[in-house]
């Protein structure tokens, strides 16, 4: 996350510097440099919007991490819990199933 933020601010600054160069005078190269700026705000602001959304996914990763680790003494990751929380779900659903199944076996034997 942190080389993506790295990476749109540099952004943010080669295209200030182009669209600055760009009003320097006429012709193909400062209009060139006037739409590689646009363009490259425009990028910048989809990665911005997009830094947001999964950020605030990032951060809240962190939280449910340790939550399941506290509840099910389990010990996931923040990274874990972002990328594959589908995964870790899908596998207790399993761990559910199969207690159901073999719910006989969990009885103390009368």
């Amino acid at each position: 996350m942190i080389y993506i933020l790295m990476a749109a601010v540099i952004l943010l600054v080669a295209s200030c510097v182009l669209l600055y160069y760009s009003s320097i005078g006429y012709g193909l190269i400062p209009m060139i440099s006037a739409i590689t700026g646009v363009l490259g705000l425009g990028a910048c602001a989809i990665i911005a919007i997009l830094f947001v959304t999964y950020g605030f996914g990032w951060l809240a990763a962190e939280h449910k991490a340790k939550i399941i680790n506290r509840e099910y003494k389990a010990n996931y990751t923040q990274a874990e819990v972002f990328y594959a929380s589908d995964v870790i779900d899908t596998v207790r659903e399993l761990d559910r199933k199969r207690y159901e199944v073999n719910g006989d076996l969990m009885k103390p034997k009368e």
